[in-house]
């Protein structure tokens, strides 16, 4: 994604033309490119910024992309657990596991709040 520009700002400020008789004023051209060229710094400046921006996203979306993956893969264990449990014991109901889930939200809470549910007699 890289942007290759056949001029830079250095390479402007750099270029001579031949003077010829009937031709430009030459403090015209030299104004004329005096702005070309600082617009060519802002363009520089500008891309290095973006190049930068877009390095610390890629960044960002590779470490969430990584969270993503570890929670699939929790979700699908966890999901294969409660499948088993259901599966296996017929004394398991739909309440019961509707009782276990409202036990963890308040498990959650009881850390949210600095006391650990363990501790608890």
């Amino acid at each position: 994604m890289n942007l290759e520009l056949e001029l830079t700002s250095q390479k402007i400020m750099d270029k001579e033309f031949p003077g010829k008789k009937p031709g430009y004023d030459p403090l015209e051209v030299d104004e004329f490119l005096d702005v070309v060229i600082k617009d060519y710094v802002k363009m520089e400046q500008y891309i290095t910024d973006v190049n930068k921006i877009v390095m610390e996203l890629q960044k960002t979306c590779k470490i969430y992309k990584e969270r993503l993956d570890n929670v699939e893969v929790q979700n699908e264990v966890l999901n294969e657990k409660l499948s088993n449990i259901s599966e296996n014991d017929d004394n398991v109901s739909l309440s019961n596991i509707d009782l276990l889930k409202k036990i963890s939200l308040l498990e959650q809470a009881l850390f949210k709040a600095g006391i650990d549910p363990n501790s608890i007699k």
